[in-house]
């Protein structure tokens, strides 16, 4: 038992990268395929290995990086660094594959680890993907006691046992959730989800959900390169075009009453009834911020709503 007075503050000797990552955390990095989780995972080793910032967050406490990929051989990793411009100084990054094996199994390669972490000083460890690392447990992705209990303690063991930050690259399914059970995202101290926008492709939303730091949200650009940066615009340029052509018809009409099926033959908007009620309630800060005050209530006809458009402030920028 401790006394508050006696607690320990993270201090900035105990963080990675400012706002994203602390020591001896465990991290997720989720994205539907190819969005491009492995060239992020590359850009976050360079930014940790060279002491980089990584996408505007500083590097408190660089490290050389074990990068365990079962995706890639080591040439198809070098031509990856090679396309991002990613280079690294002898001793600060290191690579394991599974040459050709049909999965790595991590009792095999511990002494691996083991010597990266206790000779060369590292301390952080990649892991991609998950689903074809085998920690010698056997449990069923789906279930939340397996996840929550078996995987996640045996991955956390390591982080202790050997002083590593782990992030662990692991796919979204259909709906957008982190595939499988939710014992992934309720375990990890931070979870990195990646996401394409469908008008864009070059446009990825970025948000980072943690434990020990404010949210992130932000739009992310990716060049011919497939290097990841922060977008000039995180607003209009990237949201559904739909709401874009909504904003310019409340522009005209000032206020107005509507319903969503009206609104979308009198706005001219490429969605159903169904696509525009979900855009109009996900973005209701995004509306509000461009001066656009919705309020709801029902009449005999059904649901009625009524929208008043102020021209926003420059003083609130």
């Amino acid at each position: 038992m401790k006394a508050f007075e006696e607690l320990k503050e993270t201090t900035k000797k105990d963080i990675i990268i400012d706002g994203i990552m602390r020591s001896k955390g465990v991290y997720l990095l989720v994205s539907k395929p190819k969005v491009g989780k492995s060239l992020f995972a590359l850009q976050l080793a360079n930014s940790i290995a060279n002491k980089k910032a990584f996408l505007g967050h500083e590097i408190l406490k660089p490290s050389p990086v074990l990068y365990i990929t079962t995706e890639l051989s080591d040439s198809q990793l070098k031509d990856r660094c090679n396309l991002l411009g990613i280079s690294f100084e002898k001793n600060n990054f290191f690579v394991i594959d599974r040459d050709e094996k049909q999965n790595i199994n991590f009792m095999d390669i511990e002494y691996q680890v083991k010597e990266f972490a206790e000779e060369l000083n590292g301390r952080i460890l990649i892991l991609d993907m998950l689903k074809d690392i085998n920690f010698g447990v056997g449990y069923d992705i789906n279930s939340y006691q397996d996840i929550s209990q078996k995987l996640m303690p045996k991955i956390r063991n390591y982080a202790d046992k050997y002083n590593l930050t782990i992030l662990f690259v692991h796919h979204l399914n259909k709906l957008g959730k982190t595939l499988g059970s939710t014992g992934f995202d309720a375990v990890v101290d931070g979870i990195i989800r990646l996401s394409k926008n469908i008008y864009d492709e070059d446009t990825i939303k970025l948000e980072i959900i943690n434990r020990d730091y404010p949210d992130i949200e932000e739009y992310l650009h990716k060049d011919k390169n497939q290097v990841f940066s922060i977008a000039q615009d995180n607003t209009l340029d990237f949201i559904n075009p739909n709401i874009t052509q909504f904003i310019k018809y409340a522009i005209r009409e000032k206020e107005f009453d509507f319903t969503i099926s009206d609104v979308i033959l009198k706005a001219n908007l490429m969605c159903t009834p169904t696509q525009l009620g979900k855009l109009i309630n996900s973005n209701k800060d995004l509306l509000l911020k461009e001066g656009l005050q919705i309020s709801k209530y029902r009449t005999s006809n059904g649901r009625t709503y009524h929208c008043k458009y102020e021209e926003p402030s420059l003083e609130n920028e």
